[in-house]
């Protein structure tokens, strides 16, 4: 790890360095995560528009319930960079034991949803020559489910709080480019492997998802310095209570969020197949830019931490700032990029000198201008959800998500799509007006939270710590972590 900033200097240290060292790595290596499922839609275009869309609304399900599911995940992240800038490395490990438990204990919820894929879709009036298919690919998908929160889930939210993402850096480029392969290997049978078609790309990611896992939990262990601070298991009931008390009201919010974009995906669906194979052009380039504010969030989240637990509350606006600033610049500049490049976006999926391909190449068109105008708006709000997380403060930005994406976005996505006939480019302004009005809010939000009267008062006051004994045996000396900021 690079050496640390003592936090007793006099002027706040620059926060855009240790910011852009943490979002890095993660942006770039959930970007690698994001071009699994771009590569997998490319190769299933080449199968036709059907099969674009039929694998393309079977990946948005399946990764909507984990993402849903692997956000509550995100308190542990809080709860471990809080306890470093407290200066309390014994707290790390049985924050970890119990977020491993709350992994576990998820999977159920999750294999239950996922094995409702066809009944729901039904109850949806989908037609069965389409619900069908897609329950299909996500039943192989959910296959992957119990690696993908156990494994990759917990693992990507204790490295950036123990200043380890890095390794997410080392492994999931490469792991794009198993996916990759292995998927055009299954899906057309490639190097003597059976020609297995939409089936072959949802038991290719399933695979991936297997051996991602595997992978980063074989690297962060053979860590020695990690080893010793993430292990022995030590559970402790006071912490599964901190999870919860701050990872239900996070999962909420960003259920709030997901499930709007899963709901109008299910909207476009009902438009036809060609709508649908234009909105799912639009929902890959826009998730893959999210990334980037996410990275950018989960940067700030564990700045805003590290800084709160230190009770140092000028630094930790200072942080928020500079987070905000980056990601209103950074993902402006991808709105820009987007405007000017949405043909060759477009041709990048599907042929455009195809006649069949007319009306999604048109519709994706138009869909694509209105993604380039939310960008500032999507990176803004994300980043002050970070920055509220890392202030342990999640009951009330979750109020203000639901009251934005579903009491605006979603009446006015439905309104001018079918209302005002605009279909999918319709559907694509509620989104906008959503993550315009959330951003909003908890921009307000922020400004309370870190205001220097609030902000002060916070720093002052007791931060919460298990009372009860741990259930296993007493730990082990762990490596010591420095009491600086990372």
């Amino acid at each position: 790890m690079s050496r640390p900033v003592p936090i007793s200097s006099g002027a706040p240290a620059p926060e855009l360095p240790p910011l852009l060292r943490i979002a890095g790595p993660i942006a770039l290596a959930q970007i690698s995560q994001m071009v699994m499922g771009v590569t997998d839609s490319i190769l299933l275009g080449g199968l036709g528009a059907d099969a674009l869309a039929i694998g393309g609304l079977s990946t948005t399900l399946f990764f909507t319930v984990m993402a849903v599911l692997q956000s509550m995940l995100g308190a542990g992240g809080v709860l471990i960079a809080q306890a470093r800038g407290r200066g309390e490395p014994a707290r790390i490990a049985p924050i970890h034991a119990m977020l491993l438990v709350l992994a576990l204990l998820l999977c159920a919820p999750c294999l239950l949803l996922l094995s409702q894929v066809g009944p729901l879709l039904r109850l949806m009036h989908q037609p069965a020559a389409f619900a069908g298919p897609v329950s299909g690919f996500v039943h192989i998908l959910l296959w992957g489910a119990p690696p993908a929160l156990i494994g990759t889930g917990v693992v990507d939210v204790v490295l950036p709080a123990l200043d380890a993402q890095a390794l997410l850096l080392r492994v999931m480029p490469v792991v794009a480019l198993v996916n990759g392969v292995l998927n055009a290997a299954l899906i057309h049978g490639l190097f003597g492997l059976p020609r297995l078609g939409l089936a072959g790309s949802a038991l290719a990611t399933a695979i991936t998802m297997w051996g991602t896992a595997a992978t980063l939990l074989l690297m962060v262990h053979g860590r020695p310095h990690l080893r010793g601070l993430l292990w022995p298991a030590r559970l402790r009931r006071a912490d599964m209570g901190l999870l919860l008390r701050l990872g239900l009201p996070i999962m909420a919010g960003a259920g709030a969020e997901i499930m709007l974009f899963e709901v109008v995906s299910l909207e476009a669906a009902s438009l036809g197949t060609h709508a649908l194979a234009a909105h799912q052009i639009v929902l890959s380039l826009g998730s893959i830019t999210y990334m980037v504010a996410m990275a950018l969030g989960q940067a700030a989240n564990v700045r805003v931490a590290f800084w709160t637990g230190a009770a140092q509350p000028a630094r930790a606006r200072h942080a928020a700032r500079v987070a905000v600033g980056t990601a209103i610049l950074g993902m402006g500049a991808f709105g820009g990029l987007i405007w000017l490049s949405r043909a060759r976006i477009v041709a990048f999926y599907l042929d455009p000198a195809a006649a069949a391909n007319a009306d999604s190449v048109r519709v994706a068109m138009g869909a694509l201008v209105l993604a380039a105008i939310m960008q500032v708006a999507d990176g803004a709000q994300a980043v002050l959800g970070g920055v509220l997380r890392g202030r342990g403060d999640a009951l009330v930005p979750m109020v203000l998500a639901i009251l934005g994406y579903w009491g605006v976005g979603f009446p006015a996505g439905w309104f001018l799509a079918f209302r005002c006939g605009l279909g999918v480019v319709g559907l694509w302004g509620g989104v906008v007006l959503a993550l315009v009005s959330v951003a909003v809010m908890l921009g307000c939000r922020a400004a309370w939270s870190l205001g220097e009267r609030r902000g002060d008062a916070a720093a002052t006051a007791p931060m919460p710590r298990p009372m009860s004994p741990p259930i296993s045996s007493p730990p082990i000396s762990s490596p010591p972590i420095s009491s600086h900021g990372p």
